[in-house]
């Protein structure tokens, strides 16, 4: 809304502002007003290129998906074909809290999931994003292992049950 009004305040100001060094090079005012009017016509098209994009945004909609009514097989409730599925996807993403193991270097103390300990404790190690591997040198030598935040970021979790 205030785009082209702007637009149109600002070619007015630019118009007035070059009127006096028009008299200066001979131009009348039959000129003048041409210009004007020009200048007029131009602003007047931005306005409805933009108003014309903007109705173009409006029109563009987001196709949702409902959840769909299954009589036949889930016996009159919503249909949740894929929750199988998800619950073994979330399963996976569930670390056994049992490995995260707090480590003392000697820049403090430090969150580690260890290795082993995953190995022996967790079927998907190898599903396990390489860039979260660390190795971290401790008091007692180095330890293998995975970083808490960076799997965390990465959509794992420590479960907590154990």
């Amino acid at each position: 809304m205030f785009k082209p009004l702007i637009a149109g305040i600002t070619a007015l100001s630019l118009t007035l502002a070059t009127t006096t060094p028009l008299h200066a090079q001979g131009m009348n005012r039959d000129d003048v007003g041409k210009l004007i009017f020009g200048l007029a016509a131009i602003a007047v098209i931005g306005a409805a290129i933009d108003q014309n994009r903007d109705r173009d945004r409006d029109r563009r909609t987001q196709v949702h998906q409902t959840p769909q009514w299954n009589d036949a097989h889930r016996n009159n409730t919503w249909s949740d074909l894929n929750r199988e599925h998800q619950n073994t996807q979330n399963s996976r993403r569930a670390l056994p809290h049992a490995c995260l193991r707090t480590v003392e270097t000697r820049f403090g103390h430090q969150g580690l999931f260890g290795k082993q300990c995953l190995e022996r404790n967790y079927r998907h190690v190898n599903r396990l994003p390489d860039r979260c591997a660390v190795r971290i040198y401790t008091n007692d030598g180095p330890r293998r292992g995975f970083d808490p935040l960076c799997l965390r970021e990465q959509g794992f979790r420590s479960d907590r049950r154990h």
